[in-house]
C-alpha cells in the first residue's frame, strides 16, 4: 500500500503482519530521481525495509530476504524409507517424530519461517504434515506446496490421496508448474524447490539413487545447509 509515511518518531508503521508499505521520494542524493522506499512486516514481526527504483525491485529484493529464511524438503518415497521394515506403521511414527524435532530444532529455532515441499508420497507428504503441526506452535510459519504437474497424485493410494488434498488445502500457497507429466519434471520440480530455498532438509538413505540423491548432490555443489533426518534401521 502506498502511504505518505513510513516512520513515526524513528518506528516503522509498517505494522501488520504480511503487510508492505511504501512511498515514492525524489532526492537530490540521488540526483532528482524517482526512488521507492518499502517496507514488509513479515508474519513473525520481522521488518524488510529496502530503497530502490522501483516497486518490482523492492519486491524482488524482499523475496530474497525471504528466501534466506526459506528450507525445502526432499526424501524417499514410502517404499524406500520402509524397504527394510518390520513394522511399517512404527516406523513411519519415529519418521514423522524426528522429522517434527528436526523442523523445530534445526529451522524454527533458527530463524527459518518458510517450508516447501514437492509434494511426492512418502517423506515430502510426512514433512508437509509436520509443518502443519508445527504451525499449532508457531502460527507464523508457512507452507508451500510446489506440484511438479496437475494430477500428481492421481495415482497415489486412497490415503496419500486424502493426505496430499488435505495438505493441499491447508497450505498457504500452492504452486502448480506445468499442466502435465513430461519426462524430467521431477528434477525440475527439484530445481525449483533448491532455487526458491536457503536449507535443505532430506530423508537420504546414502545410496546413491534417485530423486533425492540428485537434490542433495546440487545442494552440495551450491553450498547450502542441509539436514539429514534419516537413519539406518538395516
Amino acid at each position: 500500500m502506498e502511504t505518505t509515511t513510513l516512520t513515526e518518531n524513528g518506528i516503522s508503521v509498517t505494522k501488520g503482519l504480511g503487510e508492505e508499505k511504501y512511498l515514492k521520494c525524489c532526492s537530490g542524493a540521488f540526483r532528482g530521481e524517482v526512488y521507492y522506499q518499502y517496507d514488509y512486516r513479515h508474519l513473525n514481526g520481522e521488518l524488510f525495509s529496502t530503497l530502490r527504483k522501483t516497486l518490482e525491485q523492492c519486491r524482488q529484493e524482499r523475496d530474497k530476504w525471504l528466501q534466506k529464511k526459506t528450507v525445502a524438503f526432499s526424501g524417499h518415497r514410502s517404499s524406500r524409507i520402509a524397504r527394510f521394515a518390520t513394522d511399517r506403521e512404527r516406523l513411519f511414527r519415529d519418521v514423522a517424530f524426528d522429522t517434527f524435532v528436526a523442523i523445530e530444532t534445526f529451522c524454527i529455532e533458527k530463524g527459518y519461517h518458510t517450508f516447501i515441499t514437492g509434494m511426492c508420497e512418502g517423506f515430502d507428504l510426512i514433512a508437509a504434515g509436520e509443518v502443519l503441526n508445527l504451525k499449532k506452535r508457531y502460527p507464523y510459519i508457512r507452507l508451500k506446496c510446489v506440484v511438479p504437474f496437475k494430477g500428481q497424485a492421481n495415482r497415489y493410494g486412497e490415503a496419500d490421496k486424502r493426505r496430499y488434498n488435505d495438505i493441499l488445502a491447508q497450505a498457504d500457497e500452492v504452486i502448480t508448474l506445468q499442466d502435465e507429466y513430461t519426462e524430467g519434471c521431477f528434477l525440475r520440480r527439484n530445481d525449483y524447490l533448491l532455487e526458491h530455498s536457503a536449507f535443505l532438509m532430506v530423508y537420504y538413505d546414502a545410496v546413491a539413487v534417485g530423486g533425492t540423491f540428485y537434490t542433495l548432490k546440487r545442494a552440495v555443489e551450491q553450498k547450502k545447509k542441509f539436514e539429514n533426518v534419516c537413519y539406518n534401521r538395516r
